[in-house]
């Protein structure tokens, strides 16, 4: 089977976490006897043409590349908090994104398109004559909440998607409600995380004091201001801990004032995204790994389930689709969203309780397993992809 997978997500060095997923179930079709090619943006520093780990990769031009500033920092679904420069952009990588699809039709001829996310690829996916699986990731999604023009164009997408894919069953559910139409083709399939990877940061030494760690994008939905309260109110209470913000987005310059007026500079440290290849230690060295997101803005949280694996106690809120990976008393403990002082109370009582942490991290490791060994997660999506294609021949 022959698969293009447009993307405005897709790593741009080994180890870069922006569309790792991407990656993984694109490399691992190719394990199972696929040919894929993957259309992207190009960004800064990334060569146009390249072959991966045998996907073939295109990052198309669209801009000079001082101005190529779409996509790959979790903001393209957030106009608001785009630079001027991503502003301007937005429109030439949408002609070229459609053109470059376009071309890649006629000369690469797949038999299936995977879009990830429905904006854009998926939107730029359509009529080409080719049958389209869309994924939607989370962001795209709570899109739909804001914008009446967005609910149109994500039916306009969705209901001529031969199928539709969410990361968790809450964004099936969410998207089933804001397009109707489309949910009959709506299906909830957990994409893969690379277990094996993640596992050897099991053994790594606990750093001193009691680390915390956040890994992510530092935008307001994601509540790491919430985090910085936390620790506050942790500190006051005298006890030992750390944080360790590791993200990049237009939050930051924020975050690190709120430290600093909190008098935490020298607990809450701040890092850019560290590369996949190092993140198992990351968690490994990690208590707790949090993840403080507000509202409805999280599809899934997969570095709580990367966490787990690699030997970190987790702590979540009951937002978005959270609670999948994290049963609150089974698997991690949950807190109220936008609570920092309940957020505090629950990352004290796993400080507090190493038996309490043991048994939730050993449970939460084998919830991962089941549900998301990379094999049987690319197995689905090969199985899906190959219906859809197999359905658009036979006319």
């Amino acid at each position: 089977m022959r698969i293009l997978v447009a993307t405005h997500n897709y790593p741009r060095f080994a180890g870069d976490p922006a569309g790792a997923f991407v990656a993984r179930l694109a490399r691992g079709m190719v394990r199972r006897g696929d040919t894929v090619r993957v259309i992207a943006p190009h960004t800064p520093g990334t060569p146009v043409l390249a072959t991966e780990d045998g996907v073939a990769v295109h990052r198309f031009r669209y801009a000079p590349e001082r101005w190529e500033r779409v996509g790959y920092r979790g903001d393209l679904h957030r106009t608001r908090v785009l630079s001027v420069k991503a502003l301007l952009g937005v429109p030439a990588v949408l002609a070229a994104f459609r053109w470059q699809l376009r071309r890649a039709v006629a000369t690469f001829a797949p038999d299936v398109i995977h879009a990830h996310w429905w904006i854009p690829a998926g939107l730029l996916s359509t009529g080409l004559g080719v049958p389209v699986v869309v994924t939607a990731h989370g962001s795209d999604v709570r899109m739909l909440d804001r914008s009446a023009i967005a609910r149109r164009l994500a039916r306009f997408t969705l209901t001529r998607a031969a199928a539709v894919t969410t990361v968790s069953a809450f964004l099936a559910s969410d998207l089933a409600t804001a397009i109707p139409a489309a949910a009959s083709r709506i299906q909830p399939l957990y994409l893969p995380l690379d277990l094996d990877h993640f596992a050897t940061g099991a053994g790594a030494e606990k750093a001193q004091p009691p680390r915390l760690l956040y890994a992510g994008n530092l935008v307001e939905s994601k509540g790491v201001q919430d985090l910085i309260e936390a620790v506050g109110i942790l500190s006051a209470r005298g006890t030992p801990v750390q944080l360790r913000i590791l993200g990049e987005g237009p939050m930051r310059p924020a975050l690190e004032r709120l430290a600093a007026d909190r008098g935490l500079a020298a607990i809450v440290t701040f890092h850019d995204f560290r590369p996949q290849h190092e993140m198992p230690a990351e968690y490994g060295a990690s208590t707790i790994t949090v993840l403080p997101t507000r509202g409805r803005e999280e599809g899934l949280g997969l570095t709580l389930a990367e966490a787990l694996v690699a030997g970190s106690a987790v702590v979540g809120t009951r937002a978005g689709g959270i609670p999948e990976v994290v049963r609150d008393g089974e698997t991690g403990l949950l807190a109220n969203a936008a609570s920092p002082s309940d957020l505090a109370e629950q990352i004290a009582r796993l400080l507090a309780d190493g038996d309490l942490r043991a048994r939730l991290t050993m449970s939460g490791r084998a919830r991962v397993h089941a549900m998301f060994d990379q094999e049987q997660a690319v197995a689905r999506f090969q199985q899906l992809l190959n219906d859809v294609a197999s359905a658009h021949r036979r006319g």
